[in-house]
Protein backbone atom coordinates (compact mmCIF):
# COMPACT_ATOMS: atom_id res chain seq x y z
CA UNK A 1 0.00 0.00 0.00
CA UNK A 2 3.24 2.72 0.58
CA UNK A 3 4.45 2.21 -2.44
CA UNK A 4 1.38 3.10 -4.74
CA UNK A 5 0.94 6.44 -1.79
CA UNK A 6 4.61 7.43 -2.65
CA UNK A 7 3.88 7.26 -6.56
CA UNK A 8 0.45 9.08 -6.15
CA UNK A 9 2.01 12.14 -3.38
CA UNK A 10 4.78 11.95 -5.56
CA UNK A 11 2.64 12.86 -8.89
CA UNK A 12 0.16 14.68 -6.59
CA UNK A 13 2.85 17.11 -5.12
CA UNK A 14 4.99 17.84 -8.73
CA UNK A 15 1.51 19.26 -9.83
CA UNK A 16 0.94 21.56 -6.42
CA UNK A 17 3.00 22.99 -3.83
CA UNK A 18 1.35 21.56 -0.39
CA UNK A 19 2.71 22.26 3.26
CA UNK A 20 2.89 20.32 6.10
CA UNK A 21 -0.39 21.16 6.95
CA UNK A 22 -3.37 19.32 7.42
CA UNK A 23 -4.88 18.48 3.70
CA UNK A 24 -6.81 15.28 2.12
CA UNK A 25 -6.55 14.11 -1.62
CA UNK A 26 -7.81 11.20 -3.20
CA UNK A 27 -7.03 8.39 -6.20
CA UNK A 28 -9.43 6.17 -8.28
CA UNK A 29 -7.68 3.85 -9.57
CA UNK A 30 -9.61 1.78 -12.71
CA UNK A 31 -8.55 -0.80 -14.80
CA UNK A 32 -6.92 1.57 -17.44
CA UNK A 33 -7.47 5.13 -16.04
CA UNK A 34 -6.79 7.17 -12.86
CA UNK A 35 -8.64 10.00 -11.57
CA UNK A 36 -6.77 11.85 -8.97
CA UNK A 37 -8.81 15.10 -6.86
CA UNK A 38 -7.46 17.48 -4.42
CA UNK A 39 -5.71 18.74 -2.43
CA UNK A 40 -8.54 19.89 -0.28
CA UNK A 41 -8.17 21.82 3.01
CA UNK A 42 -10.12 22.18 5.74
CA UNK A 43 -12.42 24.78 6.78
CA UNK A 44 -12.48 25.02 10.56
CA UNK A 45 -15.03 27.68 10.59
CA UNK A 46 -17.42 25.86 9.25
CA UNK A 47 -16.45 22.77 10.72
CA UNK A 48 -15.99 21.10 7.20
CA UNK A 49 -12.77 18.42 7.28
CA UNK A 50 -11.08 18.04 4.63
CA UNK A 51 -11.71 14.25 4.32
CA UNK A 52 -15.56 15.55 4.29
CA UNK A 53 -15.19 16.33 0.70
CA UNK A 54 -12.89 13.95 -0.34
CA UNK A 55 -16.02 11.63 0.64
CA UNK A 56 -18.40 14.14 -1.21
CA UNK A 57 -15.77 14.10 -4.12
CA UNK A 58 -15.67 10.20 -4.47
CA UNK A 59 -19.28 9.24 -4.08
CA UNK A 60 -20.24 11.44 -7.44
CA UNK A 61 -17.41 9.79 -9.34
CA UNK A 62 -18.60 6.79 -8.79
CA UNK A 63 -22.25 7.64 -8.82
CA UNK A 64 -21.60 9.21 -12.00
CA UNK A 65 -20.27 5.70 -13.66
CA UNK A 66 -22.27 3.22 -15.23
CA UNK A 67 -20.48 0.16 -13.90
CA UNK A 68 -17.93 0.94 -11.57
CA UNK A 69 -16.42 -2.10 -10.46
CA UNK A 70 -13.07 -3.61 -9.18
CA UNK A 71 -12.12 -0.13 -8.74
CA UNK A 72 -9.75 1.30 -5.81
CA UNK A 73 -9.85 3.87 -3.94
CA UNK A 74 -7.36 5.56 -2.08
CA UNK A 75 -7.42 8.53 0.35
CA UNK A 76 -4.61 10.36 1.97
CA UNK A 77 -4.63 12.85 5.07
CA UNK A 78 -2.25 14.51 6.14
CA UNK A 79 -3.31 13.67 9.72
CA UNK A 80 -5.05 10.64 10.48
CA UNK A 81 -9.32 10.95 10.24
CA UNK A 82 -10.48 12.25 13.38
CA UNK A 83 -12.00 9.94 15.69
CA UNK A 84 -13.93 12.32 17.90
CA UNK A 85 -15.48 16.15 16.72
CA UNK A 86 -18.80 17.21 17.54
CA UNK A 87 -20.51 15.56 14.70
CA UNK A 88 -19.77 12.09 12.79
CA UNK A 89 -15.85 11.92 12.83
CA UNK A 90 -14.18 11.54 9.23
CA UNK A 91 -12.77 7.90 10.42
CA UNK A 92 -16.10 6.25 10.97
CA UNK A 93 -17.79 8.15 7.96
CA UNK A 94 -14.82 6.81 5.87
CA UNK A 95 -15.36 3.34 7.12
CA UNK A 96 -19.03 3.59 6.58
CA UNK A 97 -18.46 4.51 3.06
CA UNK A 98 -15.66 1.78 2.20
CA UNK A 99 -18.38 -0.67 3.36
CA UNK A 100 -20.84 0.85 1.22
CA UNK A 101 -18.73 1.34 -1.75
CA UNK A 102 -17.77 -2.51 -1.59
CA UNK A 103 -21.17 -3.98 -1.51
CA UNK A 104 -22.69 -1.34 -3.94
CA UNK A 105 -19.44 -1.43 -6.76
CA UNK A 106 -17.12 -3.75 -5.47
CA UNK A 107 -14.62 -1.27 -4.83
CA UNK A 108 -11.60 -1.56 -2.31
CA UNK A 109 -10.83 1.06 -0.34
CA UNK A 110 -6.95 2.36 0.98
CA UNK A 111 -6.92 5.19 3.26
CA UNK A 112 -2.93 6.46 4.19
CA UNK A 113 -1.79 8.91 6.90
CA UNK A 114 1.35 10.95 7.63
CA UNK A 115 0.59 11.68 11.39
CA UNK A 116 -1.98 10.10 14.08
CA UNK A 117 -4.32 12.41 14.79
CA UNK A 118 -5.98 10.05 17.65
CA UNK A 119 -9.16 11.99 18.70
CA UNK A 120 -7.98 15.34 19.13
CA UNK A 121 -4.69 15.38 17.96
CA UNK A 122 -2.01 18.31 19.45
CA UNK A 123 -5.05 19.44 21.52
CA UNK A 124 -5.36 16.35 23.56
CA UNK A 125 -5.63 17.29 26.86
CA UNK A 126 -5.00 13.95 28.87
CA UNK A 127 -1.52 14.79 30.27
CA UNK A 128 -2.17 18.33 30.81
CA UNK A 129 -1.32 18.36 34.33
CA UNK A 130 2.03 16.79 33.69
CA UNK A 131 4.19 19.87 34.41
CA UNK A 132 8.02 19.69 35.72
CA UNK A 133 7.19 19.73 39.24
CA UNK A 134 5.22 16.39 38.63
CA UNK A 135 8.08 14.97 35.99
CA UNK A 136 10.33 15.72 39.40
CA UNK A 137 8.59 13.78 42.07
CA UNK A 138 7.41 11.19 39.45
CA UNK A 139 11.27 10.88 38.68
CA UNK A 140 11.85 10.22 42.30
CA UNK A 141 9.23 8.01 43.50
CA UNK A 142 9.77 3.90 43.03
CA UNK A 143 6.27 3.52 42.18
CA UNK A 144 2.85 4.83 42.21
CA UNK A 145 2.50 4.63 46.03
CA UNK A 146 5.37 6.53 46.81
CA UNK A 147 4.46 9.57 44.45
CA UNK A 148 1.07 9.57 46.00
CA UNK A 149 2.61 10.33 49.67
CA UNK A 150 5.17 12.48 48.25
CA UNK A 151 2.01 14.70 46.31
CA UNK A 152 -0.30 14.35 49.55
CA UNK A 153 2.58 16.45 51.56
CA UNK A 154 2.13 19.61 48.83
CA UNK A 155 -0.94 21.71 49.02
CA UNK A 156 -0.60 23.03 45.76
CA UNK A 157 -0.17 19.91 43.77
CA UNK A 158 -2.48 17.27 42.83
CA UNK A 159 -1.72 13.73 41.82
CA UNK A 160 -2.28 12.44 38.39
CA UNK A 161 -4.11 9.31 37.92
CA UNK A 162 -2.10 5.68 37.75
CA UNK A 163 -2.45 5.19 34.24
CA UNK A 164 -0.64 8.84 33.43
CA UNK A 165 1.41 8.48 36.36
CA UNK A 166 3.04 4.96 34.53
CA UNK A 167 3.39 6.49 31.11
CA UNK A 168 5.06 9.13 32.47
CA UNK A 169 7.69 7.28 34.42
CA UNK A 170 8.22 5.16 31.70
CA UNK A 171 8.95 8.15 29.72
CA UNK A 172 11.52 9.69 31.94
CA UNK A 173 12.71 6.42 32.78
CA UNK A 174 13.60 5.47 28.91
CA UNK A 175 15.63 7.85 27.57
CA UNK A 176 17.77 11.12 28.77
CA UNK A 177 15.41 13.62 27.05
CA UNK A 178 16.94 15.78 24.63
CA UNK A 179 14.54 18.86 23.68
CA UNK A 180 14.89 22.04 21.68
CA UNK A 181 13.68 25.42 23.41
CA UNK A 182 11.68 26.61 21.14
CA UNK A 183 9.92 25.99 18.01
CA UNK A 184 9.16 26.86 14.58
CA UNK A 185 6.09 28.38 15.92
CA UNK A 186 7.37 30.43 18.39
CA UNK A 187 9.98 32.17 16.91
CA UNK A 188 7.62 35.38 16.37
CA UNK A 189 6.78 35.07 20.18
CA UNK A 190 10.23 34.60 21.41
CA UNK A 191 10.50 38.00 24.01
CA UNK A 192 7.43 36.00 26.20
CA UNK A 193 9.99 34.28 27.09
CA UNK A 194 11.96 36.58 29.13
CA UNK A 195 8.89 38.63 30.00
CA UNK A 196 9.16 38.36 33.62
CA UNK A 197 12.28 39.69 33.54
CA UNK A 198 10.26 43.45 33.64
CA UNK A 199 9.91 42.79 37.34
CA UNK A 200 13.05 44.44 37.79
CA UNK A 201 11.54 47.90 36.65
CA UNK A 202 9.25 48.01 39.71
CA UNK A 203 10.33 50.66 42.16
CA UNK A 204 12.91 52.31 40.08
CA UNK A 205 13.15 55.87 39.49
CA UNK A 206 12.88 56.90 36.05
CA UNK A 207 16.35 57.73 35.28
CA UNK A 208 17.40 54.20 36.20
CA UNK A 209 14.58 52.87 34.66
CA UNK A 210 15.22 54.10 31.35
CA UNK A 211 18.51 52.81 31.12
CA UNK A 212 17.55 49.27 32.91
CA UNK A 213 14.81 48.96 30.06
CA UNK A 214 17.32 49.84 27.03
CA UNK A 215 19.95 47.12 28.85
CA UNK A 216 17.12 44.56 29.34
CA UNK A 217 16.34 45.16 26.05
CA UNK A 218 19.91 44.17 24.82
CA UNK A 219 20.18 41.22 27.10
CA UNK A 220 16.68 39.53 25.83
CA UNK A 221 17.80 40.43 22.19
CA UNK A 222 21.70 38.45 22.59
CA UNK A 223 19.49 35.79 24.57
CA UNK A 224 17.36 34.66 21.79
CA UNK A 225 20.50 33.06 20.29
CA UNK A 226 20.27 30.43 23.20
CA UNK A 227 16.73 29.58 22.35
CA UNK A 228 17.71 28.64 19.14
CA UNK A 229 19.72 26.26 19.43
CA UNK A 230 20.03 22.70 19.10
CA UNK A 231 18.35 19.69 21.01
CA UNK A 232 20.49 19.68 24.44
CA UNK A 233 19.30 17.77 27.96
CA UNK A 234 18.01 20.01 30.67
CA UNK A 235 21.50 20.46 32.04
CA UNK A 236 23.00 21.20 29.09
CA UNK A 237 20.46 23.87 28.70
CA UNK A 238 21.14 25.09 31.85
CA UNK A 239 24.69 25.23 31.90
CA UNK A 240 23.99 27.12 28.70
CA UNK A 241 22.47 29.81 30.40
CA UNK A 242 24.56 30.17 33.27
CA UNK A 243 27.83 30.82 31.38
CA UNK A 244 25.64 33.31 29.30
CA UNK A 245 24.65 35.24 31.82
CA UNK A 246 28.32 35.41 33.84
CA UNK A 247 30.22 35.74 30.45
CA UNK A 248 27.54 38.94 28.74
CA UNK A 249 29.33 42.06 28.76
CA UNK A 250 26.89 45.05 30.05
CA UNK A 251 26.83 48.60 29.26
CA UNK A 252 29.38 50.58 31.04
CA UNK A 253 26.39 52.70 32.35
CA UNK A 254 24.92 50.16 34.46
CA UNK A 255 26.44 49.80 37.54
CA UNK A 256 27.95 46.64 39.40
CA UNK A 257 24.70 46.12 41.64
CA UNK A 258 21.77 46.13 38.79
CA UNK A 259 24.66 43.94 36.71
CA UNK A 260 24.55 41.18 39.56
CA UNK A 261 20.67 41.64 39.78
CA UNK A 262 19.64 41.18 35.83
CA UNK A 263 22.38 38.16 36.13
CA UNK A 264 20.37 36.97 38.67
CA UNK A 265 17.23 37.49 37.35
CA UNK A 266 17.86 36.47 33.95
CA UNK A 267 19.22 32.99 35.69
CA UNK A 268 16.04 32.31 37.36
CA UNK A 269 13.84 33.55 33.97
CA UNK A 270 16.15 30.91 32.40
CA UNK A 271 15.45 28.32 34.79
CA UNK A 272 11.71 28.77 34.15
CA UNK A 273 12.20 28.73 30.50
CA UNK A 274 14.10 25.89 30.40
CA UNK A 275 12.08 23.59 32.95
CA UNK A 276 9.06 24.43 31.38
CA UNK A 277 9.90 23.78 27.52
CA UNK A 278 11.19 20.27 29.01
CA UNK A 279 7.75 19.72 30.24
CA UNK A 280 6.18 20.60 27.42
CA UNK A 281 8.58 18.52 25.21
CA UNK A 282 6.91 15.25 27.74
CA UNK A 283 3.56 16.35 27.66
CA UNK A 284 4.16 16.26 23.40
CA UNK A 285 5.74 12.79 23.46
CA UNK A 286 3.17 11.59 25.87
CA UNK A 287 0.56 13.03 23.55
CA UNK A 288 1.86 11.83 20.07
CA UNK A 289 2.22 7.98 22.00
CA UNK A 290 -1.27 8.17 22.81
CA UNK A 291 -2.50 8.99 19.79
CA UNK A 292 -0.55 6.34 17.78
CA UNK A 293 -1.54 3.99 20.10
CA UNK A 294 -5.20 4.75 19.81
CA UNK A 295 -5.24 5.13 16.12
CA UNK A 296 -2.97 2.24 16.05
CA UNK A 297 -5.91 -0.01 17.99
CA UNK A 298 -8.86 1.27 16.26
CA UNK A 299 -7.45 0.18 12.87
CA UNK A 300 -6.97 -3.30 14.89
CA UNK A 301 -10.17 -3.59 15.66
CA UNK A 302 -12.06 -2.12 12.40
CA UNK A 303 -9.16 -4.35 10.29
CA UNK A 304 -11.32 -7.58 12.03
CA UNK A 305 -14.40 -6.66 10.45
CA UNK A 306 -13.46 -4.88 6.88
CA UNK A 307 -9.98 -6.62 5.98
CA UNK A 308 -11.46 -7.85 2.83
CA UNK A 309 -12.13 -4.23 1.41
CA UNK A 310 -10.78 -1.65 3.69
CA UNK A 311 -7.18 -1.43 4.83
CA UNK A 312 -5.79 1.55 6.97
CA UNK A 313 -2.22 2.62 7.50
CA UNK A 314 0.60 4.57 8.52
CA UNK A 315 2.78 6.11 5.49
CA UNK A 316 6.26 6.82 5.32
CA UNK A 317 6.98 9.22 2.62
Amino acid sequence: MNSKFLTFHKDITDEYSMADKQHSWAVIEKQEEIIMYGPYYPDYSSGEHSEDIIIKQTQELLEAEDFPEHWTVYVFSMNSPCLARNTDPCMLNLVHKARDWWSMYAVKTHIGFVRSWGFKGNKENLFKNVNYRQMEIITHCVDYTSYIESVDKMDDLSPLCETVFSVAKDLLRAEQLKFPLISTEEKQEQKTHFKSMNCMLESKQEDEKKLLTKELNMLVEAAHLLLLGENQSLEEHMEKGKVFSLTYTFSSEVCEGLREEMRVRFQQCWMVTVQDRCAEFVREKLTAEFNQRTVQLFIEDIHRLTRSYLQIGKLKL
